[in-house]
């Protein structure tokens, strides 16, 4: 087990990332189980922890009692450096086990610009970066995720790669692991990684060898054993209802890129955008019952505590019973303040009056995805989208109150020209003007985000070739100068990541010597535009002789071989072929779904079927309007009188009457489980809290309502406290037992309620009456008890006793001893000098235990290292009171 120190922890940049032990989390002892798993994804944690696809598996695979899956995330710079100058090597969160020791460690490649990351982690973990460098007593290292559909670059680094969902086959690997190590583990390693490639979904890259013509072309990948497979296909859930997902996701302490319930709708697409991998290889389009998604998403806010949720998908408005999902969702958590959000919207007026209901509570910009400037481009890439279509939309959201949009588009598109890249300024000038004349006066923002085009594998532009760096950059340059109005802003993606991308995302595997450069050189992170290091690439490329414009600039010939053939998601190579040949000639093809069979092959191929109640929902909403019509007129207003009156008394922006609200008061903890975690992420864990413990809280009014909860002082990040204070307000009237049993049930390890009092009649604001805190430190130290009595008493008998506070925002000297209540107490204790420290707190601010600490060794001569000293808030005071003995 890798111990973290205290020193290590307050020199990095939110230490949260690192501590783990957080709801839901799940600790298992690894001598009682027959499996361990590490599921890592290569970037850090507020990424990782995003990802809907990890999530799953990790309950999966925990939800056997014989299996303990555990999470590590890439660490930041910071914490790097201190982790090699430490020696200190990769660990989980949930133990803190060095990664070393688990039985796999699977890797979530979400695209191929954090491929260095994975090297980086290898390498941190002290693991073999090179698969066939591995001993027999290292672990298996697995690839899954969405880049599986060309594993060449990276093969050489990789045991195996689980091609397709996981869900199922998951759980069959670690079964046939733990048959193997029961069996006596036949064949060592090798042995173990031969029986996998008899499980379907299965590509272990040992067992084929990469075969080149004499020019150097990619000729084959020849099979080394007879069980191997000339075709790896993708595993696939047949039906969404009956597979697992998550039910107790593990909520953060610290906010994440996706900090909200994620509720798959349905899994696939088949709008058949020919730029788009992920519509190919997540087919066929398989949906959930509302039924079951209503259950799902009432567990979801019970065992987290949210109250944001993303209704996702790839594309999410074109689930068959959204309309009718929305408003049951809506009506299922009404009282509780859940929000609801579509991570896309579909070019229409449906999707708007979805997100007019939607955002009643919470209002934001909307996002569109013409991805292309011209109706000629939309055609060729298959979009399915007019110009028309995109003005309806955006009118119907001006006219419902929206003022942002957010439009995505595609640079670099098979046969782009400069009128198409023109055409992008264009269309958001219009949406731009469309506000303006409906509104009659300005004050529409509208964003274009651009993207730089990158061909993928199993895509109808998997031939073409990528335009050169300086191509994309006078194309991005030419759509800046077409730009003129202020209200439209323009963002874009750096053209020197998306090139290196279009190496890897076509290469084969002799990119391995060249990642395996870079990453030596001190290439990571490349996904993040501040990180990643340009020349180091190049460079890398240059020592390994190998030319990037072979893989990336240049078009395949339609009958070469393709070294990503190994591993597919089912579909026909004809297929694809076709649909460039229907690019080139503008032509649309028809969503499979609701359509006619477009014969991509992954249907029959794969043995499975689309799985859409668009029929049925047609004939339920059929049957409700019929019946609807029977009703009498009278019976219809009364019941919408009866409706209007139910919707004012929850519309948190409707006219007010006199609410009565119960205040209390509560005394808490902060232990040493959330020493880490900041003042502000501190105070989220309680309002997620109460909406796990469903007490009735109350919420400011107005269009983002906020739980009434307030806090004393705010703690600063590394401090514990014996004593910190909460007020909330309460809509309805509950026995303090109640409350109390209630809410601390639902407190993660180091937040325990210690007391709870209700305030009666009107009182101050909880931050006002506090006006003292005291500390306790406890720092290792050596020296003799006279050097502490004399760096006190010089800091005591000091006229002046500054710190220089210097913060992001501003910087300011503190007169200290202004705001010490008493003088220093302090205690030696076995090796460990404790003080004491009675600090005033004003209107105006205080001073940290630390600054004072920090200020002493500086400067009154204490011998300690401020960094080590573990600090404790003893308490809160008001009056010489505690905060809970003034209600």
């Amino acid at each position: 087990m890798v111990r973290l120190e205290h020193e290590v922890l307050q020199s990095v940049l939110k230490p949260s990332r690192y501590t783990g032990g957080e709801w839901n989390a799940v600790i298992k002892d690894h001598g009682k189980v027959g499996c361990t798993w590490a599921l890592a994804l290569p970037d850090v944690y507020e990424v990782g922890m995003s990802n809907l696809g990890l999530a799953i598996l990790y309950e999966i695979l925990n939800r056997r009692e014989n299996i303990a899956a555990e999470r590590v995330y890439a660490p930041w710079t910071d914490m790097e450096a201190e982790m090699r100058k430490r020696q200190m090597p990769l660990f989980s969160l949930e133990t803190k086990t060095e990664i070393s020791a688990f039985d796999f460690v699977g890797f979530s490649l979400q695209y191929e610009m954090i491929y260095t990351n994975v090297l980086n982690m290898l390498d941190l973990a002290r693991i073999p970066l090179w698969a066939k460098d591995r001993g027999e007593d290292m672990p298996f290292i697995v690839g899954g995720g969405p880049c599986v559909y060309n594993v060449e670059p990276i093969a050489d680094f990789f045991d195996f790669f689980i091609i397709g969902e996981g869900e199922e086959v998951i759980v069959e690997v670690s079964d046939a692991l733990m048959q193997w190590k029961k069996d006596g583990r036949p064949g060592g390693r090798r042995g173990f990684l031969k029986q996998l490639l008899q499980v379907d979904g299965i590509y272990v890259p040992s067992f084929y060898e990469a075969e080149y013509d004499e020019e150097g072309n990619y000729k084959d990948l020849r099979p080394l054993a007879d069980e191997a497979k000339t075709v790896i296909y993708k595993r696939v859930v047949k039906d969404m209802d009956e597979v697992s997902s998550v039910e107790h996701p593990v909520v953060p302490y610290m906010d994440i890129v996706h900090n909200r319930i994620m509720l798959e709708l349905f899994r696939g697409c088949s709008r058949g955008c020919r730029f788009c991998q992920a519509g190919i290889c997540y087919r066929p389009a398989r949906e959930r019952t509302e039924k079951n998604l209503r259950k799902m998403a009432r567990g979801l806010v019970d065992a987290t505590g949210y109250d944001e949720m993303s209704l996702t998908s790839l594309s999410s408005a074109d689930y068959s019973c959204l309309g009718r999902l929305v408003d049951d969702l809506m009506d299922d958590f009404r009282d509780e303040k859940v929000s609801f959000s579509l991570p896309s919207l579909r070019i229409d007026s449906f999707s708007i009056d979805l997100a007019h209901k939607m955002q009643q509570v919470r209002k934001s910009g909307l996002t569109f995805a013409p991805e292309a400037g011209t109706q000629r481009l939309r055609d060729v890439i298959n979009k399915g989208v007019t110009e028309e279509n995109l003005m309806k939309a955006c009118g119907a959201a001006f006219r419902q109150g929206w003022k942002q949009v957010k439009l995505y588009f595609m640079m670099g598109l098979p046969t782009e020209t400069d009128e198409d890249v023109i055409g992008i300024a264009k269309l958001a000038k219009k949406v731009v003007d469309l506000y303006t004349e409906i509104k009659g006066k300005r004050g529409c923002k509208v964003t274009i985000s651009v993207a730089c085009f990158v061909p993928k594998p199993y895509t109808p532009f998997q031939w073409f070739g990528q335009l050169p760096i300086e191509e994309f950059q006078r194309r991005q340059q030419l759509l800046k100068e077409n730009i003129t109005d202020r209200a439209i802003t323009f963002n874009y993606h750096d053209a020197r990541l998306s090139v290196i991308e279009g190496v890897f995302a076509r290469g084969d595997r002799r990119l391995a010597k060249v990642l395996y450069q870079a990453w030596q050189d001190g290439a990571k992170f490349d996904g993040w535009s501040d990180l990643y290091r340009d020349d180091v690439w190049h460079e890398a490329f240059r020592k390994c002789g190998v030319d990037m414009g072979y893989y990336n600039m240049r078009t395949r010939n339609f009958n070469e071989p393709l070294p990503w053939l190994i591993t597919s998601p089912g579909v026909n190579q004809e297929f694809l072929l076709r649909e460039w040949h229907h690019a080139m000639r503008g032509n649309l093809t028809e969503d499979c779904r609701r359509g006619r069979c477009t014969a991509c092959g992954i249907c029959p191929n794969l043995g499975v079927h689309v799985i859409d109640y668009k029929k049925q929902e047609d004939e339920r909403e059929t049957q409700e309007k019929a019946a609807l019509a029977e009703k009498s007129a009278s019976a219809e207003t009364e019941a919408a009188e009866e409706k209007t009156v139910q919707a004012a008394e929850h519309d948190p922006k409707g006219p007010g009457r006199q609410r009565h609200l119960y205040a209390w008061r509560a005394e808490v903890t902060k232990g040493e489980e959330l020493r880490y975690v900041s003042h502000l992420d501190y105070a989220n864990l309680f309002l997620r809290a109460f909406d796990r413990a469903k007490l009735p809280m109350a919420y400011s009014e107005g269009f983002n309502p906020h739980m009434k909860v307030a806090f004393a002082s705010a703690l600063s990040l590394g401090v514990t406290s014996a004593s910190e204070y909460m007020d909330f307000e309460l809509t309805k009237p509950l026995c303090q037992p109640e409350i109390f049993d209630r809410l601390q049930n639902e407190l993660p390890p180091g937040a325990k309620l210690l007391k709870l009092r209700e305030i009666k009649g009107k009182h101050k604001a909880l931050m006002s009456e506090a006006d003292e805190a005291v500390y306790k430190l406890h720092v290792p130290y050596a020296g003799t008890e006279a050097a502490v009595k004399a760096s006190l008493k010089a800091y005591a008998e000091a006229e002046t006793a500054v710190w220089h506070r210097v913060t992001p925002k501003k910087t300011r000297d503190i007169e200290t001893k202004q705001y010490m209540k008493q003088p220093i107490a302090f205690a030696l204790n076995d090796g460990q000098l404790e003080l004491t420290m009675d600090i005033t707190i004003t209107q105006s601010g205080s001073v940290k235990p630390l600054e004072v600490l920090s200020l002493i060794a500086k400067d009154f001569g204490l011998a300690v290292n401020p960094a080590e000293a573990l600090i404790e808030r003893q308490g809160i005071f008001g009056k010489g009171k505690k905060l809970i003995d003034l209600v």
